[in-house]
């Protein structure tokens, strides 16, 4: 592995780890001091307003950062690129925000959920300011995971200092928000230090709507993607309640922890780095693919085994005693993570980085629509293990039609 790419796995990994030692202190305070009924309210309200992180997202964190990747040293064309990608942003925002104001009047089942919902959906304006992109394109991964760790202290400082009892629980959404609003300010502004060259404009409506069209596969893929992984949140909020809730939302809140430090540093360091080895020829990099899948096999299935044999211990420590329920939901997780593996290789990286943006829309949206009509039967029938079980099964049933549909575009390439 190059030392360059060695270095930024090492940043995200540390990263990744400091981010989730701060849990160690947050998560039991919340649970404990807002009880399981608020607890899976909480858990809903934040699952619901990552569709809405995704709107403003769209798709700038793989098209940006693959056009970044190559004109890095090009600072008139990076600053068109950093513009374009700020007001598409602005743009967006707008656009999710009247969607999100049309949802609290109209659908009354989210109605019990607002106060938590609006104090997270702040949240959301400063995902318009962070253009993480930027940093991953020009191989600067260390503002990147600095700012996740500061995001995480804020947010443990704000948490200890205004949530004292059950009724404060809506306080735990507000402190997430202005943890992100703090240091996305920041990190806007550090963007424009490490790049003096860097300049702000307004590129014109022209641009910024060929820009948004340009990218609009692979926001599709990644909406579609978010109701797929998050699809079982979902339909727990509505049509599970009380404590149920409670404990299929802490399971799932340990499942997106382990999914979070398993992928998130495997994403960061290889996108780049993979793409660079896809610009080289489709022999190099269906080599080097079939290479880190090799190598991150035993890893990851060791992680998981090690999940299922610690899980009592970290839901209790994490949770407590009151959550006990959590741990076997929890375990039917597991199966999910070790098949995350190859679905981050063969459909985060293999579809990206071969540009076959229809392909990656095409399978996504057949596995969201299992995803939504799948959670929706397993959970209104089975209650929350019919969530959990059918996630893994879904995840098994993934790897496979991946597999498949890598399988045949590698083959129509060489």
């Amino acid at each position: 592995m190059p030392a360059y790419l060695f270095r930024n796995f090492s940043y995200i990994t540390l990263s990744q780890a400091a981010n989730y030692l701060i849990p160690l202190i947050t998560i039991p305070y919340i649970s404990r001091t807002v009880g399981v009924d608020k607890f899976g309210i909480l858990e809903y309200s934040y699952t619901l307003t990552l569709y809405f992180i995704q709107i403003v997202e769209y798709s700038f964190d793989i098209t940006a950062t693959r056009r970044m990747a190559v004109i890095a040293h090009r600072p008139v064309l990076v600053s068109r690129l950093y513009s374009t990608v700020f007001w598409s942003k602005i743009f967006l925002w707008v656009m999710g925000a009247l969607v999100f104001a049309a949802m609290m009047v109209l659908k009354r089942q989210l109605h019990p959920y607002m106060p938590a919902l609006l104090g997270y959906f702040a949240m959301t304006i400063s995902f318009v300011f962070t253009q993480n992109w930027f940093f991953q394109g020009l191989q600067k991964l260390g503002a990147v995971a600095l700012a996740n760790v500061a995001i995480k202290l804020i947010f443990a400082l704000l948490l200890f200092s205004l949530v004292k009892n059950e009724s404060d629980y809506y306080l735990v959404a507000v402190s997430t928000s202005l943890g992100y609003l703090i240091v996305s300010a920041f990190v806007f502004r550090y963007s424009f230090r490490l790049m003096p060259e860097l300049r702000l404009r307004f590129p014109g409506i022209r641009l910024v709507l060929k820009n948004l069209i340009s990218g609009f596969y692979v926001f599709a893929g990644g909406m579609a993607n978010k109701v797929y992984a998050l699809g079982g949140m979902y339909w727990a909020g509505l049509l599970l309640s009380g404590a149920t809730l409670g404990f299929y939302g802490a399971a799932h809140k340990l499942y997106l922890v382990a999914q979070s430090m398993m992928f998130y540093p495997l994403h960061m360091t290889l996108l780049p780095h993979l793409a660079q080895k896809a610009s080289e020829g489709i022999t190099m990099y269906k080599k080097v693919l079939f290479k880190y899948i090799k190598w991150l096999v035993v890893p990851f299935t060791g992680a998981g085994v090690l999940l299922f044999l610690v899980s009592e211990l970290v839901v209790k420590l994490l949770f407590g005693l009151e959550y006990r329920e959590s741990i076997e939901l929890f375990r039917w997780f597991i199966p999910s993570l070790v098949a995350g593996l190859f679905i981050h290789m063969f459909v985060y990286q293999a579809f990206i980085h071969l540009k076959k943006d229809d392909a990656h829309l095409k399978i996504l949206l057949v596995m969201m629509v299992i995803s939504v009509v799948g959670n929706y039967f397993a959970i209104r029938n089975f209650g929350a293990y019919g969530g959990a079980v059918f996630r893994s099964v879904m995840d098994a049933g993934y790897v496979l039609l991946a597999w498949r549909w890598v399988h045949l575009i590698l083959r129509d390439k060489e």
